[in-house]
């Protein structure tokens, strides 16, 4: 299960239980750190789920997490500080500032805005928490929260903050699907804020839900069961294709939350391909590689990979090229696919895939090699 689903899956199992928890939110960075903006810690009375990163920093915003519980306070702000404690035991790699929110959430005002993230995060619907950082002139209270809906009116608890003006812009921005701290004015205009200087100004945290990477195997062979299982330990959602029953089965692959046994162009078509979907090609044979591109480039699906010698790739993008799919879009199939890291055995090559999807999803950075393929030029591998 991915962290933003395990995360708020938690959060309405502890209110529904009639339990508060307080939850920790890096809301802006400054240097280097070992969490992005966005990444949460969820604290309640019998332990935590997420992380912010962990050490010495996380230790003392989980310590002020549970003083908000038990003193009952509503939020605060802390700054984790990982420029150069002289006292840490542990040497690590990370020299910035993180500004860490931390509210309280009850069971009577927010199991609503609970129950409508986890949702959003399983159904992959689009979603955003909005917080109240700073009240700044207007009678607002940190804490403050509301769930924003890019596809609908606002909601009952929306207007009691924001004009339409705001509400249309942050609407706008929760669809692109980035957190940002966030410094509203008085005529309804959103400004980025990347220092937490003195301000009047009422300063938000939006968090768009983020949708569950779904990571899509088409071939059942022995390199797509380690990189199912890889898939599943980092977070994706994972679906398993092939058209033989005996090799795409739960004996196969535990881990897997869906198998579909079909022809590899039916299954690929069957399913929803948005840009949360990684679909890697790693079947026995040519023809199924070519039949599931095929399928694959019929939707927007935002990774498409397949494995395969240059000559290989180079053939069958020249072929789709001849067929009238766009070039453009071809340049975009990442082939051969995986980082060059010296992969022989399955385990390895499985790591190789998994190493370029998460590198495409942190950065959205490509090798050299990944443009220029049909022409023949050389693909050096990174």
């Amino acid at each position: 299960m991915a962290e933003a689903d395990h995360l708020w899956s938690e959060a309405v199992r502890v209110l529904e239980a009639s339990r508060p928890f307080a939850l920790a939110t890096v809301i802006n960075v400054r240097g280097s750190t070992p969490r992005e903006v966005g990444a949460k810690m969820l604290v309640h009375e019998t332990g935590q789920t997420g992380t912010i990163g962990g050490g010495c920093g996380e230790a003392e915003v989980f310590r002020k997490a549970r003083i908000l519980l038990t003193e009952g306070e509503r939020s605060r702000l802390a700054e984790v500080d990982l420029t150069g404690d002289l006292e840490q035991t542990e040497i690590g790699s990370c020299g910035g500032l993180m500004d860490v929110f931390i509210d309280r959430w009850t069971p009577e005002a927010d199991l609503p805005i609970a129950r409508g993230l986890a949702e959003a995060t399983t159904r992959n619907l689009p979603a955003a928490l909005l917080t109240v950082i700073e009240g700044g002139a207007a009678p607002l209270v940190g804490g403050t929260k509301t769930l924003i809906n890019p596809a609908r009116e606002c909601g009952d608890r929306e207007g009691l903050f924001l004009n339409e003006a705001a509400l249309a812009q942050l609407r706008q921005l929760a669809q692109v699907g980035s957190p940002a701290l966030l410094e509203l004015d008085t005529t309804g205009g959103v400004h980025p804020v990347v220092r937490l200087d003195p301000s009047t100004a009422t300063r938000v945290f939006l968090d768009p839900v983020g949708a569950t990477q779904h990571l899509i195997i088409a071939g059942a062979g022995h390199i797509a069961q380690p990189l199912a299982s890889l898939g599943s330990m980092l977070g994706f959602r994972v679906t398993i294709i092939d058209d033989r029953a005996s090799f795409a089965n739960r004996e196969r692959f535990p881990t897997a939350d869906q198998i579909i046994v079909k022809p590899f162009a039916a299954a690929v078509d069957s399913l929803k391909l948005d840009r949360h979907c990684y679909l890697v090609s790693v079947t026995r044979g040519h023809a199924f590689d070519d039949e599931t591109i095929r399928a694959a480039l019929r939707q927007p699906a935002g990774f498409i990979g397949m494995i395969g010698s240059r000559r290989r790739v180079r053939a069958t993008l020249a072929r789709l090229e001849e067929e009238g799919y766009d070039p453009a879009r071809l340049d975009e199939i990442h082939a051969p696919l995986g980082l060059d890291i010296g992969a022989e055995t399955p385990e390895e090559i499985a790591l190789s895939i998994m190493a370029e999807i998460i590198r495409e999803r942190r950065t959205g950075k490509r090798d050299d090699f990944t443009l220029g393929v049909r022409s023949g030029r050389l693909r050096a591998r990174g």
